[in-house]
């Protein structure tokens, strides 16, 4: 098996593993007898982990460590604690809490260090595209989606667990027999070798940063797209049972996304190669979310719930093409990397922890009608304070 093909299957068995639990958080815990409130607690600790562990784990990798070994570590990790979930689970909110994070820590944050490793591997074979890789997640997710969706009824929720740790496995046994990037030569010298880097403490460079008022702007918009993001997607189930539906067709909601989420990825890639700007992606991804988010208060039936994640499809590939080449476009490279780190841990950290915390709360009090309301205004007051910043002008 060539390396891409190895790298495709590693990056797509991972992914089974990934969906099968933290697509279904929401629909387990329901499962167990947990309220909309104790859901956003639990799965508020997806994020509280990834801003913590992330950086700690690059860092690693930073120092030497091969992502191939921390993988496998994370992974195995998974494994272990996996079986000790439905016994938590049952047991009460706060073993379930502790146990939750724990697994947060492993192998959800394996995600990250799966891309680096793609990326690190991109930079010694070339026949290893990202892209194509990346891909590989989005279709093995999207299928785990729709097949596990219908096997809850029948085969019961734990059986989650089960195909979790299998997936794990094999993706521990694909990762020993892959290539470790630290031992393979780089295809050409490192760009960057030589460059100087600003003469500043992580601590001070944020300060500097902090005086960039696009980067700030953009830092609020950010939050508050994965807020309502969140808010709305991680209390999908939620919504879906409100409107008529179950597990089997959250489970096709779910296929649905990431199949148009595949696509429409590679649509915005070709359209900024032909000279799109990069905001016109954020204020589609804003407006795309919003109106989907806006029609889920007011359907009543599963017909029109599906239709809208093309909306969602149209959001969240938009927006995820964009954000990391926009705050690259604010600064001089020699600070791009950093910008990037805290973006990604202010707005999708700390915006899916509020998202998930405040969307329980919120789901519980005021209904799904005023809740996607709500969730939904807060999608389009992103846009119009993006607007505001006159982004077309601050990207370089």
């Amino acid at each position: 098996m060539s390396r891409r093909h190895h790298m495709f299957l590693l990056e797509g068995v991972y992914f089974i593993s990934f969906c099968t639990l933290y697509a279904y958080t929401v629909t387990i815990l329901l499962e167990y007898g947990y309220t909309e409130v104790q859901c956003g607690y639990i799965t508020m600790l997806q994020y509280v982990m990834m801003t913590i562990a992330g950086p700690v784990y690059g860092r690693m990798i930073d120092r030497g460590l091969s992502p191939k070994k921390l993988f496998i570590i994370l992974a195995a990790g998974g494994i272990i604690v996996t079986p000790l979930l439905p016994v938590c689970f049952a047991k009460g909110f706060s073993l379930t809490m502790i146990s939750f994070g724990i697994i947060s820590a492993l192998d959800f944050c394996g995600a990250t260090v799966i891309d680096t490793w793609i990326n690190q591997m991109t930079l010694r074979d070339e026949t290893i595209d990202y892209g194509m890789i990346r891909s590989a997640g989005s279709i093995f997710y999207a299928t785990t989606a729709i097949v596990s969706g219908y096997l809850i009824v029948p085969l019961g929720i734990n059986f989650l667990f089960w195909l979790h740790m299998g997936s794990l496995a094999v993706a521990i046994l694909l990762a020993v027999t892959f290539a470790d990037p630290n031992k393979l030569p780089l295809l050409e010298p490192d760009r960057f070798a030589g460059e100087d880097a600003p003469d500043e403490t992580f601590a001070q460079s944020i300060g500097t940063m902090m005086k960039n008022r696009p980067f700030v702007i953009f830092l609020i918009c950010g939050t508050m797209y994965y807020f309502a993001t969140r808010a709305v997607n991680g209390f999908m189930q939620v919504i879906i049972n409100y409107i008529g539906g179950d597990a089997s067709t959250y489970g096709v909601s779910v296929f649905l996304y990431c199949v148009g989420e595949f696509l429409l990825m590679r649509l915005a890639s070709r359209l900024l190669r032909r000279g799109m700007k990069l905001p016109v992606l954020f204020i589609t991804a804003t407006a795309g979310l919003g109106l989907r988010i806006l029609l889920l208060g007011v359907l009543k039936t599963m017909t029109g719930v599906m239709l809208t994640q093309i909306l969602l499809s149209v959001g969240f590939a938009s927006y995820l093409r964009f954000n990391i080449d926009y705050v690259a476009s604010l600064f001089p490279r020699q600070y791009a990397g950093r910008a990037i780190l805290i973006s990604v841990a202010v707005t999708q950290g700390l915006g899916s922890i509020i998202g998930n915390l405040a969307g329980g709360y919120l789901l519980a009090s005021v209904g799904v009608p005023v809740y996607c309301f709500i969730c939904g205004g807060a999608m389009f007051l992103s846009m119009a304070i993006f607007l505001m910043g006159k982004p077309f002008s601050a990207a370089k």
